[in-house]
């Protein structure tokens, strides 16, 4: 869900260099403040802070990548979070609140610090409004975003949804990944838990992690519950990096799928509402790898059962690491 392709970063999730520190055990930033509805506020989590813009004028907004969103060891973001640095550029260029539906394809992966997010309004009107950006790094071109933007709040009509839920075990049966992380470094069994383990809070079904132990399900799936460490909810722009996170459903196939390289080709997520506070559930899964290439489908729900989310990713899988 994170690196790319070329040699781009939006990998599922883990790159190269992933495998040895996660599997084994499982700043410079810029603090602009945040604009909601044209009012100011200060950033309230780490999330906000690190996704921060701060416009230039002409539609151009500065922005630092903060390197403990790497999921490659100071080689590649999360793919998510360049997605939402994108993102709150623009919705502040378009002056609506909220993403419905955006568009990512990775070119190159950004190094830590300053970029510069391009926006350009395509189309206005009376309830959303159609904008591209292009994230750039030293004048190189890294991503490229299309999306549309509106008001969450003000949405209304029939609502039918024929999914479910992820169903899940009680959350205190799940496995405490960061925690356990730790727990194994401090016993000196693995290496610390990688950065980008640590941006959120998760609680997985045990069976989901067999992929690490060489265990895996036999069916590509992925999930759990999640939310921010340091706010009880997660807004949309937060939603676009929680569909990037977790490792590839695909990894739990079995042997014969190698785990490491998978770059993601394009990341699509659409936001069906803004989460109330609580957990997130989600699942992620696969249904097709011919020749290399898979698609991973992402469902994320709130703490009150309704569908936030959905999300849909193109990547390929490379060599074992």
């Amino acid at each position: 869900m994170s690196v790319s392709v070329a040699p781009g970063f939006g990998a599922l999730c883990l790159g190269p260099r992933l495998s040895s520190s996660y599997r084994a055990s499982v700043s410079a930033m810029v603090l602009a403040p945040v604009c909601r509805k044209g009012v100011i506020v200060p950033p309230s989590s780490r999330f906000e802070r690190d996704s921060a813009v701060t416009p230039r004028g002409h539609g151009v907004y500065d922005a630092v990548i903060d390197e403990g969103w790497f999921v490659i060891d100071g080689a590649a973001p999360n793919g998510g979070y360049v997605t939402a640095i994108a993102a709150r550029a623009m919705a502040a260029a378009s002056n609506r609140p909220d993403p419905i539906t955006i568009t990512a394809h990775f070119l190159q992966p950004p190094q830590p610090g300053g970029v510069q997010v391009v926006t350009e309004i395509v189309r206005e009107g009376g309830r959303h409004s159609t904008v591209a950006a292009d994230v750039r790094q030293d004048g190189v071109s890294l991503t490229r975003v299309l999306a549309t933007f509106g008001d969450l709040s003000r949405a209304s009509g029939p609502t039918v949804v024929t999914l479910d839920p992820p169903q899940l075990p009680p959350i205190e049966e799940c496995v405490a990944t960061v925690e356990a992380a730790t727990q194994a470094h401090d016993r000196g069994e693995a290496p610390p838990p990688a950065e980008i383990l640590q941006r959120c809070e998760h609680r997985q079904p045990a069976e989901y992690l067999g992929w690490t132990r060489d265990a895996s399900l036999g069916i590509a799936v992925n999930g759990g519950y999640i939310r921010w460490p340091d706010t009880p909810t997660v807004d949309p722009f937060g939603l676009l990096v929680i569909a990037d996170c977790y490792p590839p459903a695909v990894f739990n196939l079995g042997s014969h799928i190698p785990v490491g390289w998978a770059p993601t080709i394009e990341l699509t997520v659409q936001i069906r509402a803004r989460p109330v506070a609580g957990w997130l559930r989600t699942q992620f899964t696969t249904q097709a790898v011919t020749n290399g290439y898979l698609e991973e489908d992402g469902q994320i729900w709130d703490a009150d059962g309704n569908l936030v989310a959905l999300s849909r990713q193109t990547a390929m899988l490379g060599r074992a690491r």
